[in-house]
């Protein structure tokens, strides 16, 4: 078996040069990061670290008189040789089927079998960076193939980039829509999800946007008396901002904040954690967020949340009725898919993604081409370089 070491800046250049060189056969066995200079061990910049496998010789079945005559070079049994026992066979096979199956799914990596023989180039490596970024396999097959007819519709005029066609696919996939401008009347908008998504910070940024950009009166309340951090950091934010806010720790408390403060324009609530496996929990919230007709619920979830429990967190909110789904922490993830696959499974769009801490410029509305090229951006770079 031949080992190597791959390094590269992002893990879409550490899989394309293992599937150059090694092949579809190859099978990675460990990744990492690693930091980019290895005189300065807690740098800033990471690089990805890829060692991958190939099984350069494999095993042949003899016949007769051949099975008996070994190879030139093959080490020969000895009475010192060590004896396989039927447990070390029983391991060795074992670790023959955990190999296989890894090579199926390196294979369908790197392999263009499920991809059309006449793609091109450019659109193989799209695959492979919406691969890396774990986009499931059937959907990024699908919008590689959606982006080479648009790009064959265009044949007869200037093409667009893979970026924007990619942006156009997105647009009607996944759906991206802003938490709309304050038109008449007041707007009351809660924030729901998971302990730790970033619920509190996000509110700050948009509380802050829409009384400094837009110039309306935005009020702040918090719910959280679980977290006496959380509430006492939104209260900062609300006396950095120059914002009323307030504490309601029980339903009724909110029903007479929210009639306290019939002159905002806006108010932001901002809601406590609760898991999606906790029913009791989400019943609870449930009071909270149905006490006032019209509230915008608004999920947040975290980008660096796995995809299984991103699909449970989905799921176990439902009952609330989320209108938008705000991303966070993307500066924090080098895969977005599964939040991606996580709003498709969900059928709502995504308005915000937060990228950082600092409150408020890290924060953008959700845009296609912006998402596009988050995904297939390195991609592209290296098609124009």
């Amino acid at each position: 078996m031949h080992l190597k070491r791959f390094r590269a800046a992002t893990m879409d250049d550490a899989l394309r040069q293992v599937g150059e060189e090694l092949g579809p056969e190859a099978v990675i066995l460990h990744t990492k990061n690693v930091p980019q200079d290895r005189l300065k061990p807690f740098g800033k910049y990471l690089a990805v670290e890829v060692i991958a496998a190939l099984d350069d010789d494999p095993p042949r079945q003899a016949r007769g008189a051949e099975a008996e005559r070994p190879e030139p070079g093959t080490p020969q049994l000895t009475p010192d040789t060590p004896q396989l026992t039927p447990d070390t066979r029983i391991d060795l096979g074992a670790l023959q089927r955990e190999l296989e199956q890894v090579k199926g799914m390196v294979s369908g990596l790197f392999g263009r079998g499920h991809l059309p023989s006449n793609l091109p180039d450019a659109l193989v490596q799209m695959y492979w960076s919406l691969l890396a970024q774990e986009v499931d396999e059937g959907v990024a097959r699908r919008w590689v193939v959606s982006t080479r007819d648009r790009l064959g519709e265009q044949a007869s005029s200037a093409p667009s980039s893979l970026s924007t066609l990619l942006a156009e696919i997105l647009a009607q996939e996944v759906i991206m829509a802003r938490i709309p401008k304050v038109g008449n009347g007041r707007r009351v908008v809660v924030l729901v999800g998971p302990t730790g998504v970033g619920k509190t910070t996000t509110i700050a940024k948009l509380a802050a946007g829409c009384h400094l950009r837009e110039g309306k009166k935005v009020s702040l309340i918090s719910t959280d008396t679980y977290r006496i951090a959380g509430a006492q950091q939104l209260k900062s934010y609300a006396d950095l901002i120059g914002l009323p806010y307030c504490m309601a720790p029980l339903p009724a408390d909110l029903k007479r904040a929210l009639a306290g403060e019939r002159d905002a324009d806006v108010i932001f609530i901002d809601t406590v954690g609760r898991s999606a496996r906790r029913q009791d929990q989400l019943e609870e919230l449930a009071v909270y967020v149905h006490g006032y007709d019209g509230a915008e619920v608004h999920l947040v979830l975290s980008a660096t949340t796995k995809r299984t429990d991103l699909l449970q967190v989905i799921e176990g909110y439902k009952p609330l009725s989320f209108s938008s789904i705000i991303v966070t922490k993307i500066d924090e993830t080098a895969a977005l898919g599964p939040v991606l696959e996580a709003t498709l499974a969900a059928a709502a769009p995504i308005s915000y993604f937060t990228t950082g801490q600092e409150v408020p410029d890290d924060i953008e509305e959700a845009h296609a081409l912006r998402l596009a090229w988050r995904l297939v951006g390195a991609t592209e770079s290296r098609r124009e370089g």
